[in-house]
């Protein structure tokens, strides 16, 4: 699971970087007192007047020099709003940021500017790469260890992530950003139980993320707290009751763990009287919407609900619902009406054709039973042999007795041990001996 890329992005523009005459002096490089007073004028400049302080200066060249130039073009970058700017100042970042490398390979804040610059265009594979090059992650600070670890985490390296993110929580442990990556790190190994604490803890600092309590809710069900799993989705809608999506996935979670008037109180505020398009257009909402009230015994209401949709806009599911609630409430036309428009679509389940084939002979119409039941029973199903078996069960009441044998010995050749079957072999041939 990757953290959003934006994240990533504003903590690499946010990194402060420029080089300062202390760093200077606390590495082993040495500069001539002429530069070292151009690179503390330069981290003290705004990055405008810093590079024409860099153009303006005639002197030798120094790999620090280079890396502070780069520097500047890459901050020039990130305040530039117009677009031919920001690129050029991001191709000279590169460039520069390559050239002090070359010159002096042992430069990491180099490395970090190439990270920052391939971070910015989502190049991540790169930038996790030469991050790696320019973190320690054991002395870096938090900014830098962080960047590390999102970079690694959307490049999908998952042991530098494990690692820079492990690392950096013994030396940050409050570090938000470095949890998250932990957690993605454990949800990605399906280390559930410890994705769990991990999101515990970062609810602790943040209980009124959304997002977290949905990942708590979706790793308690991965380790079969199915009760803490419905709390958790409820706590996440009551902090974003707006939230159509996680409205109807709980009402699904509810409908799930058999609390159908729980669901159905959860998914009522959507159900505007009348029906709105939007809610109209989702069929899914309308599904566990009905479903909901049909298990609470309100029939009526679903099927309410369902007449307002109309028939060229219901899902293959909201048809076969209209079915199952007509049966319910005893009105096997309007049941009949909505199989036949799923046929009529080209429906291939051998259930459903056998179940339309089913109100049909109730109905007296044999001979659409009859193609109902050939059709259902041609494919290789157990809903396709129950349909076989039907259709020799028709042909016995109509006593057309070498029609039910032909078709009761195909069936025993692809199911020989079906006992059903046998038992209308027997009674197949008494009235062949009659």
């Amino acid at each position: 699971m990757k953290l959003l890329n934006q994240v990533i992005l504003s903590l690499a523009l946010s990194l402060s970087l420029s080089f300062t005459i202390a760093t200077a002096a606390e590495s082993t490089r040495t500069v001539s007192p002429e530069m070292a007073t151009l690179l503390k004028a330069l981290a003290e400049d705004e990055p405008k007047a810093g590079l024409e302080r860099v153009s303006a200066y005639k002197g030798s060249g120094h790999p620090l020099l280079t890396l502070a130039t780069a520097q500047i073009h890459w901050q020039l970058s990130i305040a530039s709003a117009d677009n031919d700017a920001l690129r050029l100042h991001r191709e000279s970042a590169m460039r520069l940021f390559s050239e002090a490398l070359q010159a002096d390979p042992t430069l990491r804040q180099a490395h970090i500017g190439l990270a920052q610059c391939a971070a910015a265009r989502e190049d991540w594979i790169t930038a996790s790469r030469e991050a790696a090059l320019g973190v320690d992650a054991t002395y870096g600070n938090r900014q830098e260890v962080s960047f590390l670890a999102q970079t690694a985490l959307n490049a999908q390296d998952w042991r530098l992530a494990s690692i820079a993110a492990q690392q950096g929580i013994l030396r940050f442990p409050n570090d938000y950003e470095l949890r998250r990556v932990e957690l993605a790190v454990l949800m990605h190994a399906n280390r559930y139980d410890d994705a769990r604490q991990a999101v515990w803890a970062l609810l602790d600092t943040t209980p009124n993320n959304v997002a977290l309590w949905r990942q708590l809710a979706y790793v308690d069900q991965q380790t079969q707290r199915n009760d803490e799993a419905l709390a958790a989705l409820e706590a996440a809608l009551l902090l974003q009751p707006q939230d159509n999506e996680l409205r109807r996935s709980l009402a699904d979670r509810q409908l799930g763990r058999g609390l159908s008037r729980t669901a159905l109180a959860t998914v009522l505020p959507l159900m505007t009287k009348p029906l709105s398009a939007a809610v109209i257009a989702d069929a899914g909402l309308l599904y566990t919407a009905c479903r909901a009230a049909s298990e609470s015994g309100d029939v009526a209401q679903a099927r309410a609900w369902l007449a307002e949709v109309p028939v060229a806009q219901r899902s293959r599911d909201l048809h076969i619902l209209q079915a199952r609630l007509a049966i319910q409430a005893n009105d096997e036309k309007d049941a009949a009406a909505a199989l036949d428009t799923l046929i009529a679509q080209g429906e291939k389940d051998p259930s459903i054709l056998a179940w339309a084939g089913s109100l049909a002979q109730q109905r007296g119409d044999l001979p659409t039973a009859e193609l109902l039941y050939l059709t259902a029973s041609s494919y290789d199903s157990p809903a396709a042999a129950a349909a076989s078996l039907r259709l020799v069960a028709l042909y016995l009441s109509q006593n057309r007795l070498e029609d039910a044998r032909v078709t009761l010995a195909t069936h025993l050749i692809k199911y020989p041990t079906d006992q059903q079957a046998k038992t209308f072999q027997a009674q197949l041939d008494r009235q062949l001996i009659k």
